[in-house]
C-alpha cells in the first residue's frame, strides 16, 4: 500500500487583519503628542520675533480643539521650553542676561492668562464667569505687568533708544503719507517730534490704551484658535458671545465714569482721569462683547457654511486690525450693545428654535 501523505503548504495563509487606527496617546486627559507640538510652535513663534503676537493660538488650538487639561499641559511646557532657551541663550551670550527675568515674567503672564481666558480650569465651579469677563480681568492683568515692565526698564538707555525708534519709525510713516502737501507736512513735522511722540504714547497707554492693547491681542489669538480648529481639526465651537449680556447696572458705570474723565481733565487731578479712562475703556469692551453677542445671534438664525463662517472670524480680525476701519465698525457694535439696554435684539423665535450653544 502507497504512503499517502498530506501535500504540505508552500507558505502559510495570510489571513487580512483590520488596520488598527493611531490614537494619540493620553495620560490623565491629556493629548500627548498634541500638547507637545503646540508648546513646540508656540515657543518657536516667541522666540523667532515675528509674528510675535499669534504664540497664543497653539494653546487656544489645544483648549478648543481637545480639553483644557491638554491646554495647560502644552502652556506649562511652553512656559518650561522658553525659560530653558532663553536661559542657555544667556549663557552664550552673557550681555543679553540683564532683562532675562523681565522676558519671562511677560510671556509667561500672557501664556497662563491666555489659557485660563480659554481653558479656565474647574469650569462648571467658575460657571459664572463668562468669557468676556474673564478676557477682561486678563487684559487688567496684562496692562499691570506691561506697566510693571515698563516702570522697570523706562530708566535704561535700551529701552529708551528702542522707544525713540519705534516713534521715529511712526513720525517718518505718517509725515510720508502727507504727499507733496508743504504745509501739513511742516505742521506734522512739529507735532510728530519723537520726544512728543513718547510721551503721548505713555498718556495713552495710562489711560485704557495698555488695557485695550492686551484685549485686543487675546480676542484676535482666540478668534484664529477658533479658526485653526475649525480648519484642522473639524470642530465647531459655539461662541459662548452669543449668549453675554453686560449688567444692567453697567450703563450707570459708564455715565460716571465719563464723569470723573470729565471732572480729572477739568480739575487737573491726573488719578481721577486715569482711573476713569481705564473704566470707560473696560464698559467699553463689554458693551463690544454685547454687540458682538448680537451680530452672532443674528448670524446663527441663518444655516451658513463653515466656509462663510471661517471667512466671518477672519473679516472680523481684519476690521480689528484696519486702523481706518477699525474705528467704524468697533463704534457701531459698541453702540448696538448700548443700545440693547432698551431694544431686545435676542428675542427668541416663537417656533421653539435653539440658538447656537455656548462654549
Amino acid at each position: 500500500m502507497a504512503d499517502q501523505r498530506i501535500p504540505e503548504t508552500s507558505a502559510p495563509i495570510d489571513i487580512p487583519q483590520p488596520k488598527k487606527k493611531r490614537v494619540n496617546p493620553v495620560f490623565l486627559g491629556v493629548a500627548v503628542l498634541p500638547a507637545l507640538l503646540s508648546a513646540a510652535i508656540s515657543v518657536a513663534i516667541i522666540r523667532s520675533g515675528f509674528p510675535v503676537f499669534f504664540f497664543l493660538v497653539p494653546l487656544g488650538f489645544m483648549a478648543y480643539g481637545y480639553n483644557h487639561r491638554s491646554a495647560w499641559a502644552s502652556t506649562l511646557l511652553a512656559a518650561g521650553g522658553n525659560g530653558v532657551i532663553s536661559l542657555g541663550w544667556t549663557l552664550v551670550s552673557p550681555g543679553t542676561g540683564a532683562y532675562l527675568w523681565l522676558n519671562l515674567l511677560y510671556f509667561t503672564m500672557m501664556l497662563l492668562v491666555f489659557t485660563w481666558i480659554v481653558g479656565p480650569p474647574f469650569h462648571s465651579a467658575y460657571g459664572f464667569l463668562s468669557t468676556a469677563y474673564r478676557l477682561i480681568i486678563g487684559s487688567v492683568i496684562g496692562a499691570l505687568t506691561c506697566w510693571y515692565i515698563i516702570e522697570v526698564t523706562r530708566d535704561t538707555q535700551g529701552f529708551k533708544a528702542l522707544l525713540k525708534s519705534q516713534a521715529e519709525l511712526f513720525s517718518s510713516l505718517s509725515i510720508t503719507s502727507t504727499g507733496t502737501d508743504v504745509v501739513q507736512r511742516s505742521l506734522l513735522e512739529q507735532q510728530l517730534d519723537p520726544e512728543a511722540l513718547i510721551a503721548q504714547f505713555g498718556s495713552i497707554a495710562l489711560r485704557g490704551g495698555g488695557l485695550a492693547a492686551c484685549g485686543v491681542v487675546f480676542f484676535i489669538n482666540r478668534q484664529l484658535s477658533l479658526v485653526c480648529v475649525g480648519l484642522i481639526r473639524r470642530i465647531r465651537v459655539g461662541s459662548g458671545l452669543i449668549h453675554f449680556h453686560a449688567a444692567p447696572g453697567l450703563i450707570w458705570v459708564l455715565s460716571l465714569s465719563l464723569l470723573g474723565v470729565l471732572g480729572g481733565t477739568i480739575t487737573g487731578i491726573a488719578p481721577l482721569e486715569i482711573v476713569a479712562w481705564n473704566m470707560v475703556t473696560i464698559c467699553a469692551m463689554l458693551y463690544l462683547a454685547q454687540g458682538g453677542g448680537i451680530v452672532l445671534y443674528i448670524l446663527s438664525q441663518r444655516s451658513l457654511p463653515p466656509l462663510i463662517r471661517v471667512g466671518l472670524n477672519i473679516l472680523l480680525i481684519i476690521l480689528i486690525c484696519s486702523p481706518k476701519i477699525n474705528l467704524l465698525a468697533l463704534g457701531a457694535l459698541g453702540i448696538l450693545g448700548i443700545a440693547e439696554h432698551w431694544l431686545p435684539f435676542r428675542v427668541p423665535k416663537s417656533d421653539g428654535s435653539s440658538s447656537t450653544p455656548g462654549m
